[in-house]
């Protein structure tokens, strides 16, 4: 977990962690569906690999043991929430789809016009004013899933992998409400990674379209800087991981060119932090605050939101 003290201090760069997994490829992710068949997904850990803690690893919270970084040579210490397998679900794949055509909620003039857009299966994704969106069937209200997550954190993006399957097939099954709530959790002198954290959260506000909203988030993920100290989410990158999402209108492009909403991620990240987020990934679940050990794996996730 990346906490807010560690994101503003910086430490001496680490080595890549031997025989981590390979980062996600260069593709963006087509529009929710039908895609095809998820490939195997490799173990997060490697055969033979380094066991949990050990000298330089740094603590995770509660006094539990930290992870190394997976990718990147630099950057802070800083913990990963417990190793595991990436289960692939594939039910998930295959029920998420864009409902409606048109563009992204994008108006000429500029404003984003957020709407719900309809998944497969029944559920609704309904983008939020504060820059968050929810996730559910209609009429599903507990239990409600908080996702705080940073696009700039190397651990969001595992935990993305990790967990972003069964998040979404709780919602889709009507199991529970989840909510992502992106934000900045690095301090502006740790750069670039604040930067870039804050470019991705602005952009993905210039999206009003729900299902639309949560391709975006993957495209982001799967585009995702190798490390704290590299820079990505540059303009441009942004504008062409949405172009195969359909979001081409000019109302989009000067959303995300002038960062309309940076002012406004700021705002809402402070209020966030105030409400008690110190690091992210973080979950709450009905408003309490999950453990290291509850988000180890997605079991353990499913257990603790009782989905």
């Amino acid at each position: 977990m990346t906490s807010r003290r560690e994101a503003q201090v910086s430490n001496p760069p680490n080595a890549p962690w031997p025989g981590g997994p390979a980062g996600p490829g260069p593709g963006v992710p087509p529009p929710y569906g039908p895609p095809p068949a998820p490939p195997p997904v490799p173990p997060a850990v490697p055969p033979g690999g380094p066991p949990p803690g050990g000298p330089g690893w740094p603590p995770g919270p509660s006094g539990m043991p930290g992870k190394p970084p997976k990718r990147g040579n630099g950057g802070l210490a800083v913990a990963l929430i417990g190793g595991g397998v990436v289960l692939a679900l594939a039910l998930v794949a295959a029920v998420l789809v864009i409902a409606q055509d048109g563009d992204g909620g994008g108006g000429g003039d500029g404003e984003v016009r957020l709407r719900v857009g309809r998944i497969a299966g029944g559920a609704e994704a309904t983008p939020l004013p504060d820059g968050s969106l929810a996730m559910a069937r209609p009429g599903v209200t507990s239990p409600v899933v908080d996702v705080y997550e940073d696009f700039a954190c190397p651990h969001c993006g595992d935990f993305d992998r990790k967990h972003d399957p069964m998040l979404k097939e709780l919602a889709v099954s009507g199991r529970a409400k989840v909510v992502f709530h992106p934000m900045v959790i690095f301090g502006e002198s740790t750069q670039p990674a604040h930067d870039n954290a804050l470019r991705a959260a602005s952009a993905l506000r210039c999206v009003g379209d729900g299902a639309r909203w949560l391709s975006y988030q993957d495209a982001l993920y799967a585009h995702q800087p190798p490390s704290i100290s590299s820079q990505g989410y540059s303009t441009a990158d942004l504008l062409s991981y949405a172009e195969p999402l359909g979001l081409t209108d000019d109302g989009f492009r000067r959303c995300v060119e002038s960062q309309r909403h940076a002012a406004s991620v700021k705002t809402v990240s402070r209020g966030y932090i105030s409400s008690g987020v110190q690091g992210t990934p973080s979950v709450r679940v009905n408003g309490h605050t999950l453990s290291v050990s509850d988000m180890e794996t997605p079991e353990a996730m499913r257990r603790a939101i009782g989905g």
